[in-house]
Order: C-alpha cells, then structure tokens, then sequence
C-alpha cells in the first residue's frame, strides 16, 4: 500500500495544535475542552476517518470531526454522510462533520450537503460545513494561527510559493520550543516538496537540517516504515538522509498530485458537458491510480457522448 506521507503530516499538525483546527472550524475555542480521539473506530473498514476531537462545553460532549482534502472529490458528500452517521452510533455524541481543502483551487462550487431526492424533490438532507483553508492565509502568515504556518505553501496564490515558504519558515523558527520547531519543519519540507526540487529544499533549509534530529514526526515516521529511505540516509549521516526523504517525497507528491489532478480535471469535464456525474462513477473514477489510465480517460471524457458511455468504459477497465 503507498503511504501518503503528505496525508500524515497534516494530520501530525491536528494532533499538536488542536486549538487552531478546532477555531478554524468552529470559528471559537470559548468555554470548550478540546481532546484528541484517538484511533476512532467505526464500522467501515475500507475507509479512514481524517481526524476527530473530542469536545466539551459546560455539561454537552460533542464529537468534531475533520476531513482533509487537497482537492474535492465527487462522492465527498456521501462520504461525510456516512461518517456522521457511523461517528454518532459509536459515540452517541453529536456529531460536527466539516471539510477542510487545503490547497488554493478557483472552485466554482464546493458541496456542503448530501440530498436523497425522490421525483426531483430533496426528501433527506444532511449539511456539514466546508473550509476554504486558503481564505486564512493571512490569519495564518500574520501570526493569529501561526501553527498552521508549515501548511502556508499549499494557500499561496500561483507565482507567490517561494514567498510563502520564506515566511512558514520565519514563524517556525519563531516557535520556542525545540521538539514542536522541529516537527513543523519536517512538515513543512513534506508539504513543500509536492512543489519544489529536491536541490531547491535542501539549500533552501540547509541551515535548519540539524534540527531534524530533534523532530519526533521523523522519528514515528522511521519507526513505522513510512520513509525508510530517510531511515536508512539518516544512519549514514543526516544531511544525505534529508536528501534522499526530500526525493522520495517529491516523487511520491508528484504521481499522487498527477492522479488528483486527473481525477479532478475529468470530473470537471463530464460536470460541465452532463451535469450532475453519478457517485458510482465517481467511486469507480476515485480507485483509478494508474496515471497513464487516467490519462486516456480524460481524453475520452472530451469525446464520449453520454455519462452511459464514459460509465461503460470505467468497467472495461
């Protein structure tokens, strides 16, 4: 199985910084005890909840339950859905589902409801909230959610990457303590290598590479396998382990953007010459991670003349 290691780092943030997360989606931490649910378990095997915290004001307990997505995908609504369902049978908590995308896009639309219709009148629906992270950059490079600053690359308009890079670093070297300094420069070379070289990042922080030492993120990372390229740079000296994790990151960022990129460039497509796309098409669509398979469906999705006809050809594959 490949390990989305970009997936892991942000989720190494929510675990650290619960407070920023938590006002970002709530707009208020006020009067409220934040705790990290670990693990939460709920009866869907094929499927990994994002994040959940635990939350208490005064007397009501409430479950907070955060989903991350780079980009949006089709059946995301359904998804949510079921999550809240299956979140409050397991917890017999209410249940706060919010989407949190992480990385600037020019969405038309972003779903913040999933409908049951009958006849073309909505008889079920079930809302949850949506996040544009990218519409906190600010709050985040002018210091008000300073953790979140090694995610500030992904908010930055086109053209202005490298700008963003500088002041992540800025506010991470401004952290005190040395272990969370640490971790979020980990993060933010994971975050960063989806957009720059290898060669660029490592002279970019070559004067911050000694700290990765202290960086319990890279640590649990090693200890469970997900960069054993680092592992094995690291014994045979850090900066050249910081070389290879860096390269292995870039490559990985690199196919899986590829494969969200096509996923997301196809559905836009059928969208706009069909309209309304059928989950199961974009269920089917969303297992698709073969790049060059992908690839020929986009060029297909321009010449099809019907979503039956696209929808034949996802089960030839």
């Amino acid at each position: 199985m490949t390990v989305n290691v970009f997936d892991r780092s942000v989720k190494a943030l929510a675990r650290r910084y619960p407070g920023p997360f938590v006002k970002v989606a709530l707009g208020s931490t006020e009067n409220l005890t934040v705790e990290t649910i670990e693990n939460p378990e709920i009866n869907l095997p094929e499927r990994r909840l994002d994040f959940v915290y635990g939350l208490r004001q005064e007397d009501q307990e409430y479950i907070l339950h955060l989903e991350f997505q780079l980009q949006h995908q089709a059946d995301m609504p359904e998804r949510m859905f079921i999550y809240n369902a299956l979140l409050t049978a397991a917890y017999r908590r209410p249940v706060i589902s919010v989407v949190v995308y992480l990385q600037r896009r020019a969405y038309r639309r972003l779903p913040a409801a999933y409908d049951v219709t009958f006849q073309g009148e909505a008889i079920n629906t079930f809302t949850y909230k949506v996040i544009r992270l990218w519409e906190y950059e600010g709050a985040i490079a002018g210091g008000e959610f300073k953790e979140l600053a090694p995610l500030l690359i992904l908010l930055a308009e086109k053209g202005k990457e490298e700008a963003a890079l500088a002041r992540a670093r800025e506010l991470i070297l401004a952290i005190p303590d040395e272990k969370q300094r640490a971790d979020a420069l980990s993060v933010a070379i994971t975050v960063a290598a989806r957009y720059f070289s290898r060669d660029f990042l490592f002279k970019f922080f070559k004067e911050e590479t000694k700290m990765l030492q202290e960086a319990t993120i890279v640590q649990e990372w090693i200890n469970e396998g997900l960069e054993r390229g680092l592992e094995r740079g690291l014994e045979r000296g850090l900066e050249r382990g910081l070389a290879e994790g860096l390269e292995r990151g870039r490559k990985a960022g690199k196919i899986e953007g590829e494969i969200e990129a096509l996923q997301g460039a196809i559905l836009e497509v059928l969208e706009e010459r069909f309209g309304a796309i059928k989950k199961g098409t974009g269920k089917k669509l969303a297992a698709i991670d073969d790049p060059a398979v992908l690839r020929s469906l986009l060029k297909k999705s321009v010449k099809v003349e019907s979503l039956e006809e696209f929808a034949r050809l996802l089960e030839e594959i």
